[in-house]
């Protein structure tokens, strides 16, 4: 319990602090969009290629945490897609918060939850399926608000381009590109792509505060609900039995059933707001995930280890 704790508690705390400066007006409100945008096209980017280059694969079960990484996530998609089929009256921006708040995963605490359970191994493990879920997330999330948000339909010319000039996707191409070649990043460019990763997090997670209005809970009740059914219950579920079926066991069965129990990315509110999306849902849902997340996840661990 104190290793979630530990983990969850800089989320909300910072998430707090940003909606502290945005309503004391400590800094002008022309400030955010600012920020969002740097955020979205150079500090997420960086830490991608930083995170995607320098995994080394190994001897470690990789193929079989691919399929179960790969699985769960496209299961997810499948979830959040009957879930927009009983509440059909949703739009579209409001659809792709509901998209994200079932699919995309908080980096940050299921890494630290990884090291502070399973040490080194798990830590190790977490970061090789984070790199996997990136990947495959950033293009199902990428596709899902070409459709809900652009034509309304499968354009499929659409969906290529807006792929092609993503930042985060090229971050994803780029890494995963540098893992395979072999090639090292000079040491003085990845500490520089350390250092602007590292402030992704907490400028994202200020923004997402100073977006927060306790309103939306009951305006965006629907997608709260379902985001939450999915994240919580459908896809650890659906991890665990993955993780089964294809012979995980151990640290990284565990590692495997622990990237599908946190909460939803910080980093959703970022794409929300450059894509087009309902960015006020997207708040209220991380907000709302990352608080739940302290009951749920020891109930999911607790389970896990039963």
């Amino acid at each position: 319990m104190v290793a979630i704790v530990n983990a969850l508690t800089p989320v909300l705390a910072l998430i707090l602090l940003g909606f502290i400066i945005k309503r004391s007006e400590f800094i002008p409100n022309s400030f955010w969009p600012s920020a969002e945008k740097l955020t979205y096209y150079l500090l997420m980017p960086a830490t991608l290629i930083h995170s995607l280059a320098g995994k080394d694969i190994g001897s470690s079960p990789w193929f079989n945490i691919l399929l179960t990484i790969w699985g769960a996530a496209l299961a997810s998609v499948v979830f959040v897609g009957l879930s927009w089929l009983t509440h059909r009256r949703m739009g579209g921006p409001v659809f792709t918060s509901l998209f994200q708040g079932g699919v995309r995963f908080n980096t940050f605490v299921a890494l630290a939850l990884a090291e502070s359970l399973f040490g080194k191994e798990g830590l190790f493990l977490a970061s090789l399926g984070a790199g996997f879920m990136i990947l495959i997330v950033n293009v199902l999330t990428v596709s899902a608000f070409s459709v809900a948000v652009g034509s309304g339909g499968l354009d499929v010319r659409r969906i290529s381009r807006d792929l092609m000039r993503n930042p985060l996707i090229w971050g994803c191409v780029l890494g995963i590109g540098l893992n395979i070649s072999g090639l090292k990043l000079p040491v003085a460019l990845d500490g520089s792509l350390v250092l602007l990763g590292k402030a992704a997090f907490p400028v994202g997670l200020l923004a997402v505060g100073a977006a927060y209005q306790a309103g939306n809970i009951v305006r965006h009740w629907q997608p709260i609900v379902a985001s939450c059914g999915i994240q919580f219950f459908c896809k650890p579920v659906v991890a665990w039995w993955l993780a089964a079926a294809t012979g995980l066991s151990g640290v990284a069965a565990g590692v495997a059933v622990l990237i599908f129990s946190v909460p939803t990315a910080p980093t959703a509110y970022i794409l929300s707001r450059q894509m087009g999306g309902d960015h006020d849902s997207m708040a209220v849902i991380i907000t709302i995930q990352t608080c739940l997340s302290f009951v749920t996840l020891p109930l999911t661990l607790w389970l896990l280890s039963s």
